[in-house]
């Protein structure tokens, strides 16, 4: 079996609608209602949820969506979730690869950009290990961090 993504439909929102992680993560990361909410409040940025399947069994969401600043184009990744009983086993490592490499094949970006909470360790550290880099720049209690496509593909 091996991580890949599917769409949201009507028959397995609910799926990921009820997908938690741990308790001390909840301040960290948006509940799935919002994320999908999020997504449909985005949709004119071109804004996607994707579901993160091992197998048949359904383990988190990621959504992205479109920005553009000083003509340059961004993929924003703004929400990132791996259900608790999923945690620690490589699910998060392995699906962000996967979608980098998808962002990656697209070649329509400049960069990645996307932002973790203050205290979230397992977040910044699985975000430097794929070979993001902080941008000095804090959003309240959000530190920025960004992946430069421009580079990978040099």
């Amino acid at each position: 079996m091996k991580v890949h993504f599917s769409i949201i439909t009507p028959d397995n929102w609910l799926i990921f609608n009820v997908l938690k992680v741990r308790e001390d993560q909840g301040s960290f990361v948006a509940s799935n209602l919002t994320i999908l909410a999020r997504a449909f409040a985005f949709r004119d940025y071109n804004s996607q949820v994707f579901a993160i399947y091992y197998g048949d069994l359904p383990i988190g969401l990621l959504m992205q969506r479109d920005y553009k600043e000083n003509n340059k184009g961004f993929c924003v990744l703004d929400q990132f979730m791996i259900a608790e009983q999923y945690q620690g086993k490589g699910f998060g490592k392995t699906a962000m690869k996967l979608w980098l490499s998808m962002i990656k094949a697209e070649e329509k970006y400049d960069s990645i950009i996307l932002c973790y909470k203050d205290g979230d360790e397992i977040a910044r550290n699985l975000y430097l290990g794929m070979g993001f880099h902080h941008t000095g720049e804090v959003d309240e209690d959000e530190i920025i961090m960004e992946y430069n496509l421009k580079e990978v593909r040099k």
